[in-house]
């Protein structure tokens, strides 16, 4: 099946936008693990770029597991929800998630979730769900995130590899580390672990 340029670029920037969501991703993450620089991925997702590279589709679609045509000429979150309709898995709710200010996120640290919701507004997370709280930022996260970005955090949750993680400390404030190919980063002393960032909304 022909499609035109304008579809192909659509179908390109729906299905990366999919995949972050679906595979519970971030930009910068799904930035490390395909090889895409962060700049082509943004310039991408931003529709300004008109004719993505082959190498780099190959790369998008190696790490979803199907073909370049696929990427190009489909819509993924389609086919997916036809495959999972036949699943026990397939009929997920979304889950309510409460919006923490910056400023607030330290202080509100030990509080349930359950009390959250109920005293901030809420956003919504399509996934598995437990100890989730978003980041309302409002200060600049290291030159990455801006005033009006929103984070969605799994709290208390070690890093995995190549997943960044959100720190506090007295000295820093609220920082980000994000983790290299082969060390996983621990709290250093006069740190404490907030989470690790599953999902980025950039304004």
């Amino acid at each position: 099946m022909k499609i035109s340029a304008t579809q192909r670029k659509k179908n390109i920037i729906n299905n990366i936008e999919y995949i972050i969501r679906s595979r519970s991703e971030t930009k910068v993450s799904f930035s490390h693990r395909t090889g895409v620089t962060r700049a082509t991925l943004y310039k991408i997702l931003d529709g300004k770029v008109n004719n993505v590279q082959r190498a780099t589709l190959t790369r998008i679609a190696d790490f979803f597991g199907v073909s370049c045509e696929v990427i190009e000429n489909h819509n993924l979150e389609h086919i997916e929800l036809i495959e999972k309709t036949l699943s026990p898995d397939g009929n997920k709710n979304p889950a309510a998630v409460p919006v923490i200010p910056q400023s607030d996120l330290i202080l509100s640290r030990e509080r349930r979730i359950g009390y959250l919701a109920a005293h901030y507004p809420l956003t919504w997370f399509f996934g598995d769900v437990s100890n989730m709280v978003a980041l309302l930022v409002e200060k600049n996260l290291n030159n990455m995130f801006y005033p009006g970005d929103i984070l969605i955090i799994k709290r208390d949750c070690p890093a995995k590899m190549k997943q960044p993680a959100l720190f506090y400390s007295a000295e820093k404030g609220i920082f980000i580390r994000e983790n290299d190919d082969s060390v996983i980063h621990l709290c250093q002393e006069g740190e404490t672990l907030l989470g690790v960032i599953v999902e980025e909304r950039i304004q």
